[in-house]
């Protein structure tokens, strides 16, 4: 059988300084949340899909196969939800600060052009219910970037129930939900327009405002109360945000931040604040997270209240690399080679300096030839009472 020289759609391989940078990165992000108390976790790639399913969930995103046993198992699509079953089936009491790296794995259109497989770091706070959990997301998200010297990063802040409260308010079903939502994301006046004289109900001026009811805080807020019943479900989620967006702001002067009334959650377990990270250069979101204060009860679980946020690090390596951020792996300048009888000789000459590499060639003129080529400075041949040291370019 021929065997495909091609890699899966949305994958690639990560060579040498784009390697180094990316192992890194994600060793600084450890290392941050490390010194803020979060103690790590793993949960395995493979899972059964049993822990991803929703009614809401496109099967298409998992990569899907059986086991020997006929089960259904999946790569990993998420993290948050492993961590939640781990929270419900372990038996560890919360609270808890969590955090994580490692890879997921999401099933895209090949024509998107979108990665398949992506290493995601972030942090989960479970048990805390104030909106202090909140300000520490967003809190350590700035010392990330900023340790990252990601430059002019921007948050935006929506929440999850705006969008549920009036999925309620007007009764929709799923396929209606379906389409309010297609317009929210759209920011479609025209069909939102179109949808409130089908399902007409007292919010209506509030659906059709969403389109522009984005941007500064100041700006935004004010005008969505105005547009509500005075007796809105909404209203008390307008003045959360709002809080939060101001206790934020107190902590980081300068931090750019803005709201967004309809944005709309990407995982359908989010339940409260949402938050979005951007920055120049990148052209998708980089950072997702929120509050998801039922996603225990999906595993049987009595509720926990819990909010966490994931960054996409394969996203900042790539921005790291045009802008030519990454650490340079800091080439050997000395090739020390010997026979096999000196070998032991040879490592301990290695050992001593850093930048010393050890010879496996057979003969000198091999790693002559091999040091050449990588543009070593010299060659050091261990002899069995001296060492001979060869200027590379210089073999006399």
């Amino acid at each position: 059988m021929k065997w495909n020289r091609s890699l899966p759609s949305g994958t690639k391989d990560k060579l040498f300084r784009e390697a180094n940078g990316a192992y890194q990165l994600e060793q600084q992000v450890n290392d941050i949340v490390k010194k803020r108390g979060y103690q790590r976790i793993d949960t395995p790639v493979i899972e059964f899909e049993d822990v991803f399913y929703s009614e809401e969930k496109n099967e298409k995103e998992f990569y899907r196969f059986f086991d020997k046993q006929g089960r259904l198992l999946v790569l990993r699509p998420d993290m948050t939800m492993p961590i939640g079953r781990v929270i419900a089936t372990t038996g560890i009491q919360p609270p808890l600060k969590l955090s994580y790296s490692g890879k997921v794995f999401r099933s895209n259109d090949d024509m998107l052009g979108e990665q398949n497989e992506l290493t995601q770091a972030g942090i989960e706070l479970i048990g805390y219910s104030s909106l202090k959990a909140e300000v520490e997301c967003l809190s350590c998200a700035v010392e990330i970037l900023e340790e990252l010297e990601i430059p002019n990063f921007h948050f935006e802040l929506g929440h999850a129930q705006i969008f549920r409260l009036i999925v309620i308010s007007l009764g929709l079903d799923e396929t209606a939900k379906t389409e309010l939502q297609t317009y929210f994301n759209h920011k479609s006046l025209t069909d939102l327009q179109r949808f409130v004289a089908i399902y007409p109900s007292e919010l209506d001026a509030f659906i059709c405002a969403i389109p522009r009811l984005f941007g500064e805080v100041e700006e935004v807020l004010p005008v969505a109360k105005t547009l509500l019943p005075n007796e809105s479900k909404i209203i008390p989620v307008i003045d959360e945000l709002e809080k939060l967006m101001s206790v934020i702001k107190s902590y980081h002067e300068t931090i750019s931040l803005t709201v967004d009334l309809g944005l709309i959650t990407l995982m359908d377990y989010y339940t409260g604040v949402l938050f979005n990270g951007y920055a120049d250069l990148v052209p998708d979101i980089f950072l997702r997270g929120g509050r998801y204060d039922h996603l225990a009860e999906q595993f049987d679980h009595p509720m926990i209240p819990a909010v966490g946020l994931g960054i996409n690090l394969d996203t900042l390596v790539t921005l790291q690399y045009q802008l030519n951020k990454l650490a340079a792996l800091k080439p050997p300048t000395t090739l020390v080679h010997s026979s096999l009888a000196q070998l032991g000789r040879a490592e301990s000459l290695v050992k001593e300096h850093p930048d010393y590499q050890l010879s496996l060639f057979e003969t000198l003129e091999e790693a002559i030839e091999y040091a050449e080529k990588w543009q070593y400075r010299q060659v050091i041949e261990v002899l069995e009472n001296r060492t001979h040291v060869i200027k590379v370019g210089d073999q006399n």
